[in-house]
């Protein structure tokens, strides 16, 4: 048994103040540690995030990456299927499970929905649901076969798991960053807004025909953030989040080239952040996510419209929420998207402190700082646009499973 006193417990929905917490390791040792203005955060959930395995080792795998989302206080996370091959058939998800019985976090297993996300085929939907998957998704391309579409969703339907979508409209998409002043001003080619909202539209009608979970990922325009509300005021079974980084960075923020900050989808306009705010405080938006999306070093040093599209986040995700938090929006109910919110639109266990359970939950010092940089990074892949900068909030210890998964060298919990 170990006994925090003076912590702050976060309990998935608010902060309880000054409470001595109790919980279960797999050691049995007594101990009691003080631990004045500390956060005790229930265990993140990242139900958007790419560990790269198996196929593109060079860029991350199950271990660095799970050691990278403990590191930033995360326990559970979600892997998606655009690997080499693609997770798209039982033995593939077996293989992954196998992997993942070292992890340092819980890994959730997204499949493929068609073959080779190739949005020609279904893929062993059946049999990669008996096999444990939590959902199915083409992330990264969008099934433009509406036919195929609607027989996905209601396989989906039967099997009682949600559709993850990656809406872009694939004859509209192709640019480099979003359409707008600001990509005419830097020479970027873009991509309008309408070529996720189209997409979106698209995946709203056909819930609202298959009456299958669809959840949209990683929303960034007002017109989706106006779509999905509307959709969800007319009972349709769609849900969304948001990426962490689109709510902290525009299509301004390009003026550097700095190709960390080459995402998809991209960054918004000023006007779109604003939206996304409005969706995240009247519960249009319903998980916030990272969308951990390592690339090795040489891949991201190149021009700006060369470079591939991705971004790193477990290790600065607190770091990033709190930042957040200063432009308006509770940290509470920040906090609570990626806790006891994504939990329950995905039925799991998890989310909030319970003292019986085993110890899943990490301690956050929000008056400590540290500095993202090679030394200090367990992801193998460095494309922050973080890196080598100074970020308010430290996380000290995470535990999962009743084992402690990261502790920080300057503080020694066993």
């Amino acid at each position: 048994m170990l006994t925090l006193k003076g912590v702050k417990v976060f309990n998935g929905e608010e902060f309880i103040e000054n409470k001595d917490f109790h919980i279960e390791l797999s050691s049995q040792e007594e101990k009691e540690l003080n631990l004045d203005g500390m956060w005790i955060l229930p265990g993140l959930i990242d139900t958007h995030t790419h560990l790269r395995d198996p196929g593109q080792l060079w860029r991350e795998d199950v271990y660095s990456g799970t050691k990278a989302a403990a590191h930033g206080g995360i326990t559970t996370v979600f892997a998606m299927p655009n690997t080499t091959p693609t997770i798209d058939t039982e033995q593939a998800v077996i293989y992954l499970k196998e992997r993942a019985k070292e992890a340092s976090a819980d890994v959730k297993i997204v499949g493929a929905i068609t073959k080779g996300r190739q949005g020609k085929e279904l893929s062993e939907m059946g049999r990669m649901a008996r096999a444990g998957v939590v959902g199915f998704s083409d992330d990264g391309a969008f099934l433009n076969d509406s036919a195929l579409a609607r027989h996905a969703m209601e396989y989906a339907y039967e099997l009682g798991l949600p559709i993850i979508s990656h809406c872009e409209e694939q004859y509209l998409k192709g640019g480099h960053m979003r359409e707008g002043w600001y990509s005419t001003l830097y020479g970027v080619y873009p991509t309008p807004f309408a070529a996720e909202s189209i997409a979106i539209a698209r995946e709203i009608e056909l819930s609202y025909l298959t009456k299958a979970h669809v959840h949209i990922a990683h929303i960034s325009t007002k017109r989706s953030v106006e779509l999905i509300r509307h959709a969800k005021a007319d009972g349709i079974n769609v849900t969304c989040d948001v990426c962490v980084h689109h709510l902290l960075f525009t299509d301004k923020d390009i003026e550097d080239y700095d190709t960390s900050k080459k995402i998809n989808p991209p960054f918004p306009t000023e006007e779109d952040q604003k939206a996304l705010y409005e969706g995240l405080e009247d519960g249009t938006i319903d998980a916030i996510i990272t969308d951990h999306a390592p690339y090795a070093v040489h891949e991201k040093e190149v021009e700006f419209q060369a470079a591939p599209f991705g971004i790193i986040g477990f290790e600065t995700l607190l770091n990033e929420l709190f930042m957040v938090s200063k432009r308006g929006i509770k940290i509470e109910k920040l906090l609570s998207l990626v806790t006891s919110k994504p939990a329950k639109l995905y039925g799991m266990d998890g989310g909030t402190i319970e003292s019986e359970n085993p110890a899943d939950f990490t301690v956050f010092d929000p008056n400590d700082e540290w500095i993202p940089s090679p030394q200090t990074l367990f992801s193998k892949s460095r494309n922050t646009p973080f890196l080598n900068k100074n970020l308010k909030g430290r996380v000290l210890a995470t535990f999962h499973d009743g084992k402690k998964v990261y502790g920080d060298t300057k503080w020694k919990l066993m």
